[in-house]
């Protein structure tokens, strides 16, 4: 596992770990005080599009990794594991709040109502004769 981090805040990594509270190897954020790898924090930055936002999806997985943790009792001491899942979902979401989420992909096409054909977008028959003599061909978007 891979883990570097310099302080200096100059790379998005940095900022990144920085921001999560994942600056110290072998005591970090993670359950049983994991650390992000680099290439795991990389991914974010490249599925997120920034910094700030792979934050937002830091906190999400936090959050999701510390609920699947149960809260005990012993001695009389506590510990709701799920306040601390609370508190990753809340930085998230203020996190997403200010940065906003991934760009979504929108995809345009045209809705088939009839079921049968790829080109006829209601139950009307096309009846002007512009297709006879012509086999149907599919061909996949590029």
């Amino acid at each position: 596992m891979a883990f570097n981090y310099l302080g200096t805040l100059a790379t998005d990594r940095d900022r990144v770990r920085f921001s999560l509270g994942d600056v110290t190897e072998d005591s970090g954020p993670r359950p049983a005080d994991g650390n992000y790898t680099n290439a795991e924090i990389d991914g974010l930055l490249a599925a997120e599009g920034s910094w700030q936002r792979a934050v937002a999806a830091g906190f999400e997985r936090l959050a999701a990794e510390w609920t699947r943790y149960p809260s005990f009792k012993a001695d009389g001491l506590s510990l709701n594991r799920s306040d601390i899942a609370k508190g990753f979902r809340e930085q998230a979401a203020d996190w997403r709040k200010k940065y906003g989420t991934t760009t979504p992909i929108y995809v345009a096409g045209q809705i088939t109502k009839d079921a049968y054909s790829d080109d006829v977008t209601s139950n009307d028959v096309d009846t002007s004769g512009d297709y006879a003599g012509r086999e149907f061909e599919y061909v996949r978007p590029a």
